[in-house]
């Protein structure tokens, strides 16, 4: 049994040199600047619904702000931004495939849309953390990962014994019949 804790204590510091490494390989991503697209840029109306779908191409923890503008072909002063969407719109949106915004167009325009030549511009805007010094996100990293190292170290030392608490007894009231 005593042979057991050291291989448990290597196998803690092996763990927490793989978080460090893994932490640093997205540090790393997020230097590297890699750009964010969007793809397969879609939509349909299904009754008083419009469904727009998009594909959202960047790092998988870069979070972005998107946003939906209605344009008109044959009136290029119209741009329209709709109110009443749900799904994968606004401040907080993360990268993935087959993303899909809907818009309750009838709520805005009660009479509906006259014409066919309407499309949807999606725009995504990456937002960066709010401190971009980068020696501040490595020092806390190291700060954090040496915290975890001496949890898991320090953290399987047992001496055996368990600790139960005394049970309480409340005394009787005063002027209560007692049996």
């Amino acid at each position: 049994m005593l042979a057991v804790f050291p291989r448990m204590k290597m196998l803690h510091i092996i763990l927490a040199a793989a978080l460090m490494f893994e932490w640093s390989a997205v540090a790393l991503a997020n230097l590297e600047g890699e750009v964010s697209s969007l793809d397969n840029v879609h939509f349909e109306v299904a009754g008083d619904l419009v469904r727009i779908y998009y594909d959202l191409n960047a790092p998988l923890e870069q979070v972005h702000a998107v946003r939906v503008v209605l344009y008109r072909e044959s009136d290029p002063a119209f741009a329209y931004r709709p109110v009443n969407l749900t799904g994968d719109v606004g401040t907080i949106v993360f990268p993935g495939a087959k993303r899909r915004i809907i818009w309750e167009f009838t709520k805005e325009f009660p009479e509906g849309l006259n014409g066919n030549d309407y499309y949807f511009v999606v725009e995504a805007e990456g937002l960066e953390p709010e401190s971009s010094n980068l020696w501040w996100w490595v020092g806390g990293g190291a700060a954090v990962a040496a915290g975890v190292v001496v949890l898991l170290v320090a953290g399987g030392k047992s001496t055996g014994q368990v600790v139960i608490p005394p049970t309480v007894t409340f005394p009787v009231p005063p002027g209560r019949p007692t049996n």
